[in-house]
């Protein structure tokens, strides 16, 4: 990620403690010698939000953990506790190549995902248009019998899940149709799709928006995600839609700068020079404290209420988006409970890695940010793994729909249930979306 002009005080404020590290040892300080263990502890140090939980790296040993990712997950012991757990589950170090493939949607899989629906019946969850799944025309709703000679079955999970990550899948597939097919898949290198299944509906005379949104992340500054975004909300207004449902339901985060221009998409014009959210750091940045307002942008939609689609893969920037909307206009949330992660993060550049300490909370203009829970929806409903997206019948759209008609968000009781041991069991298998809310280094 590159490394902003704007950010070089901050960047020699970090070197200068790296510097006097190495000539002058202390107690509370020892020599880096080029050591990335060391040095992503000695980051965390100066811009950790709970930094005055971490002792000294005499004590903490870094070189005693076997990478700069197992000094980070050290790291997170040290966070706050709530319900018994640490509420800092991300904080991580990855390599640059590898973090700038994730954040420029470049992939080399097979370029889809699954859960289950129930312990026998495994569905394909996501395609990406441009990947050899896509290529193929495999669907989400598909009903995937055998990958490798191996029952997809929820007995089998890890076996599947160890099958999902090989280059080649030899796959067997009931289709909606009643059609079995047998397709081989080959790891390919794709772009990734940020936004998909975006379609118009006509509900009770009004039109209503919906559109399927990935992550917010997308190149190296999330740019081409919100030129996509504009594009979207362009053709919604030309064509005059009044509702909207965003469906979150996968959607593990990204960059913060593009969570605030989809919130300047949505909201109503009143909302414009009020405070869409606040970012506050630890005593060490606290000069870099500061407040983002809402303000007016091309194709905004002027929208009194909004609803997403939610489940537990909707982490970070789709809930500080959430959570900023929330003040100032109706939201109503259709699914599962989100993720929790009320916090952020930037880039630290150092020796062929990136360190990500967690380093600021994230705060809406009414003062909340503690949602390590998640967000309980208004409507829970399961992810209705037997419809793609768009698909008026598909149960959360169904539920949308029926709010728009209505008004309404009542709870049916019928098909909205899912055993536990699945629920967990998709969250693990969307263990690997990234789960993150990227800002620049502050100013």
């Amino acid at each position: 990620m590159k490394k902003y002009a704007h950010n070089l005080s901050y960047m020699l404020l970090i070197m200068s403690v790296l510097l006097f590290s190495s000539c002058e040892r202390t107690d509370d300080s020892v020599a880096v010698k080029g050591d990335t263990r060391d040095s992503a502890y000695l980051f965390s140090q100066e811009a950790y939000l709970w930094k005055d939980n971490l002792p000294a790296i005499t004590v903490f040993k870094p070189t005693e953990s076997a990478t700069p990712n197992d000094v980070m997950k050290k790291v997170r012991t040290f966070s706050p506790t709530q319900n018994g757990k640490n509420v800092d589950r991300w904080s991580f170090a990855v390599e640059k190549k590898v973090w700038d493939d994730v954040v420029a949607g470049d992939n080399l899989d097979a370029g889809y995902d699954y859960q289950f629906l129930t312990t026998t019946d495994t569905r394909v969850s996501m395609v990406h248009s441009k990947s050899p799944a896509g290529i193929l025309g495999i669907q989400r709703s598909w009903k995937i019998l055998k990958i490798n000679g191996v029952d997809a079955i929820y007995e089998n999970a890890s076996k599947i899940n160890t099958e999902f990550r090989k280059t080649t899948q030899a796959l067997t597939f009931l289709k909606p149709d009643g059609k079995e097919v047998s397709l081989t898949l080959n790891a390919a290198p794709y772009k990734q799709d940020y936004i998909l299944g975006q379609k118009i509906i006509d509900v009770n005379g009004k039109k209503m928006g919906y559109f399927v949104f990935d992550s917010f992340l997308g190149d190296q500054t999330g740019q081409s995600t919100v030129t996509q975004l504009n594009t979207v909300f362009a053709d919604f207004k030309q064509k005059g839609v009044t509702e909207l449902v965003v469906d979150l339901r996968y959607n593990g985060g990204g960059y913060i700068s593009v969570a605030e221009q989809l919130a300047n998409l949505i909201a109503p014009s009143s909302a414009t020079g009020k405070v869409l959210f606040s970012t506050v750091y630890n005593s060490n940045l606290s000069k870099y404290n500061s407040a983002t307002y809402f303000k007016s942008v091309t194709n905004n939609l002027n929208l009194s209420k909004i609803t997403f689609i939610i489940t537990g893969n909707s982490a970070s920037a789709s809930e500080l988006l959430i959570n900023a909307l929330r003040p100032l206009t109706t939201v109503k949330l259709i699914g599962s409970n989100s993720y929790g992660k009320p916090v952020g993060y930037f880039p630290i550049p150092t020796e062929g890695i990136y360190v990500f300490p967690v380093s600021s909370k994230i705060i809406n203009s009414v003062g909340f940010a503690e949602y390590y829970e998640g967000f309980a929806p208004d409507k829970k409903v399961i992810d209705d793994l037997t419809k793609n997206f768009g698909d008026p019948e598909e149960a959360c759209l169904k539920s949308a729909i029926d709010y728009y008609k209505t008004g309404i968000l009542a709870y049916t009781g019928k098909g909205n249930r899912m055993s536990a041991e699945i629920e967990e069991a998709n969250l693990s298998a969307g263990k690997d979306k990234m789960r993150v809310s990227i800002g620049k280094m502050p100013k």
